[in-house]
C-alpha cells in the first residue's frame, strides 16, 4: 500500500491522460459546431428562396406571371419580397427544363460568392395544367 502512494510517476500518467481525453472530446465538440453555423447561413437562405416562391404561387399570383410570361412583374414582386440586402436570381423551366424566360430575373450582380438556391414546382390551373419549374437563388453578405 505504502508504494502505491509514493509511485507519483503513474499519478502523473493518468493525470496526463486525463487531460488528453478531456483536450480530444473539446475538440470534436467544437469542430462540428462551427460547421452547423456556416451551413446555418445557408439554410436560412435557402427557406427564404421557398418561403418567397411558396408566398408568391399562395393566390395563384406566381402561375399566373409565369403564364403570361410577364417577367417585370415577377421581378418586382420578387424583390418587394426579398430583403434590400440579398441578391436574387429567378429562372423559369418549363416540364424539359428548358428555361422559359428569355432575359434575367434578378437584382443585379451577385453580391458573395455563397449562393444558394430553392426549387419550386408551380402548376397552372388553368385547363391545360402546365408544369413550371421555378429555381430562386439568394446571396448575401456573411
Amino acid at each position: 500500500m505504502r508504494s502505491l502512494l509514493q509511485n507519483r510517476r503513474g499519478q502523473i500518467r493518468v493525470i496526463e491522460a486525463f487531460f488528453a481525453a478531456v483536450l480530444m472530446l473539446s475538440s470534436l465538440t467544437l469542430i462540428p459546431t462551427v460547421q452547423r453555423l456556416s451551413s446555418s447561413v445557408e439554410s436560412v437562405q435557402s427557406s427564404t428562396a421557398l418561403n418567397v416562391l411558396a408566398t408568391l404561387d399562395s393566390d395563384g399570383h406566381l402561375s399566373e406571371l409565369v403564364d403570361q410570361r410577364n417577367w417585370s412583374s415577377l421581378r418586382s414582386c420578387v424583390a418587394s419580397l426579398v430583403s434590400p440586402a440579398l441578391w436574387f436570381n429567378l429562372t423559369v423551366y418549363d416540364q424539359n427544363m428548358t428555361p422559359l424566360n428569355d432575359r434575367a430575373i434578378c437584382s443585379g450582380g451577385a453580391i458573395s460568392d455563397n449562393i444558394d438556391s430553392a426549387e419550386y414546382l408551380c402548376v397552372c390551373p388553368d385547363g391545360t395544367f402546365s408544369l413550371y419549374f421555378v429555381r430562386l437563388q439568394l446571396a448575401g453578405l456573411n
